[in-house]
């Protein structure tokens, strides 16, 4: 008869140890969902021939996550063949709604080279861009660039050319990379973006104010 007051001490210590238990469970703070993050690039152009003195490759950087994004951690690239093995380019910002001075522009050289594409333009951002925040954009950047010694350039076999798109839409062969991560975008076969390195397009002095390496207003 003894046996009957020790079982039901028993369950009352686990009919409090599961309530204390639920308690515990209940107190958890909920863990917040990381957020979304992501970019994608539409892309026209204002020069459409087979050749040009410049191409003109006209861009929007629009947020697709669903938290800010900051546009100095944004990197786009452009993929072009060059115009012969030892053609050099410049870069030039004619307008932008973020204005110029806060767009760069380098040039790259890639290590796989493709029938339609031997080098790259990266377009970044400075510290001054701002962000931006989900589903805005950057607005127009009225891009451009040419041969230094300003000889026509054939941009219809450029890997990211496409002389039918006069009106912004979006354009998977140009890539854009944030914090590092390829977020959008195809580039040429074997080539993910990497780091820009191009020794052959040094900056230069004879250039008009304005036509390096980064544009200002």
């Amino acid at each position: 008869m003894r046996s009957r007051p020790t079982l039901g001490r028993a369950r009352l210590a686990l009919a409090l140890a599961a309530l204390l238990g639920g308690g515990a469970l209940t107190a958890l703070p909920a863990q917040a969902a990381p957020a979304a993050a992501g970019v994608s690039v539409q892309y026209r152009t204002s020069a459409s021939g087979a050749t040009a003195d410049q191409t003109e490759p006209w861009l929007k950087v629009r947020n697709t996550g669903s938290s800010a994004v900051q546009l100095s951690q944004v990197k786009v690239r452009y993929y072009f063949k060059a115009d012969s093995p030892s053609a050099s380019y410049r870069f030039a910002c004619s307008w932008a709604v973020k204005g110029c001075s806060v767009i760069t522009g380098t040039f790259g050289t890639l290590s796989n080279p493709t029938a339609t594409a031997d080098r790259y333009l990266e377009i970044g951002f400075t510290s001054a861009a701002g962000s931006l925040a989900p589903g805005a954009d950057t607005g127009d950047m009225q891009l451009r660039f040419y041969q230094s010694n300003w000889q026509t350039l054939r941009q219809s076999n450029d890997y990211s050319f496409n002389g039918a798109q006069t009106s912004y839409a979006d354009w998977n062969k140009v890539t854009a990379q944030l914090a590092g991560t390829t977020v959008w975008g195809t580039a040429p076969e074997g080539n993910d973006p990497t780091d820009p390195t191009d020794p052959t397009d040094p900056t230069d002095p004879t250039d008009p104010p304005g036509d390096g390496k980064t544009l200002f207003d």
